[in-house]
């Protein structure tokens, strides 16, 4: 069975975004596998260290995304998605952005695609 690796990246990224941007860290969180792994400032793996990871990027005030989908491609039944992204502050933050590139790794556990791999330096 073919699967449409662009589909897939531009739902989850869609999800994702729109998960930080009107729910937060907890429904982001939803969005990694529980042994997944975030590479940030600092590298989180699993849950508990993902969702400090990203309490504290929301904190900053980082609160609000935009992300776009460069390349996605299938690999050995894993998502590959390249992005470019860029948050907009408030609070500590108020008034600048941050534009950068990230990376998902995407594998399906059960009916829904989540991360189990994140890169966003």
């Amino acid at each position: 069975m073919k699967i449409d690796h662009n589909e897939i990246a531009l739902a989850y990224i869609r999800a994702w975004e729109d998960a930080w941007n009107t729910e937060g860290v907890e429904a982001t969180l939803k969005m990694y596998a529980p042994d997944s792994v975030l590479v940030g400032y600092v590298t989180a793996i699993g849950q508990s260290e993902i969702a400090a990871l990203l309490g504290a990027i929301f904190a900053q005030g980082w609160t609000k995304i935009s992300i776009r989908v460069v390349h996605a491609r299938e690999a050995n039944g894993l998502i590959l998605i390249a992005n470019e992204y860029t948050a907009t502050g408030s609070g500590p933050n108020a008034g600048k952005t941050l534009d950068a590139k990230s990376s998902h790794v995407l594998a399906l556990a059960g009916e829904a695609w989540v991360s189990v791999m994140h890169t966003a330096p």
